[in-house]
């Protein structure tokens, strides 16, 4: 019996990666243009770590996480989200010291033990940024602008951006009170688990998976938060520089964030389309994570976007992802087995200019490798044989526009090199 990929892991291979790739390279470039910095953080980390970030009564750390021993008796944990590991490193590496404010992206897997389904995976990828070190809400329209800027560039733009305050942590004690005096008449038709959050952490209530509880804590139609004059200011400037940079926004939404670490402004982007699992990107900001990790106090705020759920969401509206890929590079056919030490020669010269370039090494008939160039998506070919070396010319296809034309041989370099640099798939 042949080994299959476990059960809520996936390979990427073929148009699955090219279009994985485009969205990894769109994040970088648009993250380093607004001033964001690559930072990659181990897959595995100290069990402690989420424990103390994300809180103990989130589901991410009751029932999700891939939890061990490892041989030094050591409990390790595979991260399941990334703001934590980043501050970590923020910290283990004095960032505070020596830069303060520091806008750093990442991208890579993460791990979570929870039901494969649509859109959710157990090994599944995130890419996110963070901007630590600053409590100014112009951080918060800085992190959140290129959250959806980035989803428009990847050409999903059906998408609705919630926004929201959880207020701060005084504010989150206030409102806590205010939420279990609400909920206390009703907490029999609460879920056990629910039950037990009452207590400990009424919030989870509010993301409960459980569509009956969720009805329950969210009956009034009301924001649960009540926030504070100083709150309430960050969360009004926070969504004037929002209309100040053209991004619209619905705050009229109730909802929560389900992690402990969040204060203040969060926010979610939905994406039509999904269903159920509609959010394609979402975060918020985390004034009291640094401190509470062993820092400084100061504030941070960020994002995460599932790159499997911005790729279901590029299926679902996106022109671009659903048509053919646009043809790349060049192929060069030979006419004959023996020329194959001439071509090579030719390709390495067309790659040292930066031009993706593919030849046949299995001496195919000249039918097969034309097969072949179209096959891998080759925009560009080119036939080379013996009286193509006599004659010093070449005749160059453009298989995209049906096109062609001759050039010398001595020329066929610098032509490419000024015509075709992309990648051939």
């Amino acid at each position: 019996m042949a080994f299959q990929a476990l059960r809520g892991t996936t390979d990427l291979l073929g148009d699955g990666l090219r279009r994985w790739s485009a969205v990894e390279h769109a994040v970088r470039r648009l993250a380093r243009v607004a001033g964001y910095r690559e930072v990659r953080t181990p897959v595995i980390e100290d069990a402690a770590l989420f424990l103390r970030s994300v809180g103990e009564t989130s589901d991410i750390i009751q029932k999700e996480m891939f939890r061990f021993e490892d041989r030094g008796g050591h409990d390790i944990v595979l991260r399941p989200e990334g703001t934590a590991s980043v501050v970590r490193a923020y910290l283990e590496h004095n960032l505070h010291k020596t830069e303060g404010f520091v806008k750093l992206v990442y991208l890579g897997p993460m791990f979570r033990a929870e039901r494969p389904q649509a859109g959710r995976f157990r090994q599944f990828h995130q890419y996110g940024v963070e901007a630590i070190g600053s409590s100014s809400p112009w951080v918060d329209v800085d992190v959140i602008t290129l959250c959806v800027t980035i989803l428009q560039e990847l050409g999903i733009t059906d998408v609705t951006l919630w926004i929201a305050s959880m207020g701060c942590r005084d504010d989150q004690r206030r409102s806590a009170e205010a939420l279990r005096a609400r909920l206390a008449p009703e907490r029999d038709k609460l879920c056990k688990e629910c039950q037990s959050r009452f207590d400990k952490n009424v919030f989870r209530v509010l993301d409960c998976k459980n569509p009956a509880c969720r009805a329950t804590a969210w009956k009034s139609k009301a924001s649960p938060f009540l926030l504070c004059d100083a709150c309430t200011a960050h969360f009004d400037q926070v969504r004037q520089g929002l209309r100040q940079a053209g991004v619209a926004f619905d705050d009229t939404q109730v909802f929560a964030r389900g992690l402990d670490y969040y204060t203040r402004t969060v926010f979610e982007v939905r994406a039509a389309g999904l269903g159920a699992q509609d959010a394609v990107a979402a975060g918020g900001r985390y004034d009291h994570l640094v401190e509470d990790l062993g820092g400084p106090s100061l504030g941070a705020v960020g994002f995460a976007a599932g790159i499997e759920r911005v790729l279901m969401a590029q299926e679902k509206g996106s022109a671009a992802a659903n048509g053919a890929p646009p043809r790349a590079g060049f192929y060069l056919a030979l006419a004959q087995p023996a020329l194959a030490g001439e071509g090579f020669k030719l390709i390495q010269q067309l790659r040292a200019k930066g031009v993706t370039a593919q030849m046949d090494y299995d001496g195919k008939s000249l039918k097969a490798q034309l097969r072949e160039a179209d096959k891998m998506g080759c925009r560009l070919v080119a036939v080379l044989g013996e009286n193509e070396i006599k004659q010093g010319t070449i005749t160059l296809k453009d298989l995209e526009q049906g096109a062609q034309e001759t050039l010398q041989l001595s020329a066929l370099v610098d032509r490419m090199s000024q015509q075709l640099k992309a990648a051939c798939h």
